[in-house]
């Protein structure tokens, strides 16, 4: 065997072992992801608050069980791998699955609360809840509501996963007429909770503030309607929400070939990996990871 020869087998060796190497690291996170998921699946919390805790206590799983173990800069690149392979596989789970059946997005506009996986922590949740209980107590009815309360109002908001709703989407969620919904969307307007696309008419839509979101998409959306300059308006409004409704989560670029032929769906993620936006985190079988970049998120 030539010298050639012997250093291409030896290269396909490497490729072999790293392949299997990933392998096993792959099927380590699941197992203790489902071994997290056991635990906690049973507990009372909605769906984005599940996801959020199981991802935070798999990677406090992989420190306590490999304490010792393996060597730092395997155990970095392990923690680094969940950020790719959680929002992968979580959604195969019966929890992550189940759980996100029962939280369906209301947006009229189909950002990815329809589009990407409704469970991914798509709010501040914690900033939400604590805005509406000191400065949002006088907007709200003061006779009891069975579902226009506090508690119904972040549900309703969670659902639309920062994507653009209807006054009729409102109406409907709370059972309220047109008037009164509009009386309650102009008040929160005011104080801050909402946002108004500048529509009229039957254009007008309302999303939640961005200050509530994990995503700046205050920043995101200039950003894309620039990085998508030339294309109709629309699609940089729907690429703007499947970004927000991500979390900065990773994500497949399947997800984008289900909404887009391939060839436009290529045209627009390399638009939008040469504006700063996108950026590739790894590969799953022959297909990409992508994710927003991490200057469009909050800290």
């Amino acid at each position: 065997m030539t010298g050639n020869q012997k250093s291409a087998v030896a290269e396909l060796d490497l490729k072999d072992f790293g392949k299997q190497a990933e392998k096993l690291d792959r099927a380590l996170v699941t197992g203790l992801m489902l071994e997290v998921i056991l635990e906690t699946s049973s507990l009372p919390v909605d769906s984005q608050t599940l996801r959020h805790l199981v991802k935070t206590r798999l990677k406090d799983s992989l420190a306590v069980n490999l304490a010792g173990r393996v060597t730092l800069d395997r155990f970095r690149h392990l923690l680094s791998q969940v950020d790719i392979w959680f929002p992968l596989y979580y959604p195969m789970t019966t929890a992550g699955s189940l759980k996100a059946s029962a939280a369906t997005p209301v947006q009229a506009i189909p950002a990815p609360g329809a589009t990407a996986i409704p469970s991914r922590r798509v709010l501040q949740v914690d900033r939400l809840r604590s805005w509406l209980r000191e400065e949002g107590r006088g907007l709200l009815p003061h006779r009891p509501h069975r579902k226009f309360n506090q508690e119904g109002l972040c549900e309703f908001l969670g659902r639309t996963q920062g994507g653009w709703f209807r006054l009729l989407d409102f109406t409907r969620h709370f059972g309220v007429d047109r008037r009164t919904a509009w009386e309650y969307l102009k008040k929160f307007l005011h104080a801050g909770l909402l946002r108004h696309n500048q529509g009229r008419s039957a254009a007008v839509r309302y999303a939640l503030e961005t200050c509530f979101l994990v995503v700046r998409a205050d920043t995101l959306e200039p950003g894309v309607e620039a990085a998508l300059s030339g294309l109709p308006p629309q699609l940089a409004v729907k690429v703007s929400a499947w970004l927000i409704a991500t979390g900065g989560e990773a994500f497949g670029e399947q997800e984008w070939h289900d909404r887009l032929e391939p060839a436009r769906c290529q045209q627009f993620i390399s638009r939008l990996k040469s504006a700063g936006i996108l950026e590739e985190v790894g590969r799953v079988g022959e297909g990409r990871m992508l994710r927003i970049g991490r200057r469009w998120l909050r800290e």
